[in-house]
């Protein structure tokens, strides 16, 4: 192969090419874990209650509600159920998203990517 020349007579050729294959291979390894991970999403699940446990949410980190228990005593009040199920809710997808990051820094740490934010 031929070796081209930079500034300086500094040589890009060689060992600057084993190391961009490498980093390649390794984005390539990143972007399918991440994806897999993605799949897995669907498997993991969250919840959240609210009213000291009067209504409870279960949801998938896709963000899929997959159940929700209503304490009967509640059920009579409309105004104070449908504040407790918002609560619920929120604290749901505030928990998906908690786990998603966790998710996705464990996979980063392997890579030895920092944390950004």
């Amino acid at each position: 192969m031929k070796k081209i020349k930079g500034f300086g007579g500094r040589s890009y050729g060689g060992k600057g090419e084993k190391l961009l294959k490498e980093m390649m291979k390794l984005q390539e390894e990143f972007q399918k874990k991440m994806k897999e991970l993605e799949g897995n999403f669907s498997e993991i699940e969250v919840e959240a209650t609210a009213g000291g446990g009067a209504v409870k949410v279960k949801a998938t980190c896709n963000y899929e509600i997959k159940d929700i228990e209503i304490d009967p005593d509640v059920a009579e009040d409309m105004d104070m159920l449908k504040d407790l199920l918002i609560a619920a809710v929120n604290e749901t997808m505030r928990k998906i998203e908690e786990k998603r990051q966790e998710e996705t820094e464990k996979i980063s740490q392997q890579f030895g990517i920092p944390r950004i934010i």
